[in-house]
């Protein structure tokens, strides 16, 4: 299936229950080049309708300090 854009939530699951099924292609086949475009407008859709936002630097701070087991002393 050659889709060029993903513009529907069905269209979404289709192309990434295609990435499962191509995800072992052999490089250079017509497979990879099928997996890679994929790939690319999956990354476009998520990005468009699941973004992310930049983390709080503070707050990104204090919760690596406690993933670290590091504490702030005063």
């Amino acid at each position: 299936m050659n889709l060029n854009s993903i513009n529907t939530e069905a269209e979404y699951q289709t192309a990434l229950r295609l990435i499962r099924e191509l995800w072992e292609a052999e490089q250079a086949t017509p497979e990879a080049l099928e997996l890679e475009n994929l790939v690319k407008i999956v990354t476009e859709y998520e990005e468009a309708h699941f973004p992310i936002e930049e983390p709080d630097p503070i707050e990104y701070a204090k919760i690596r300090m406690e993933e670290l087991g590091l504490q702030h002393y005063k």
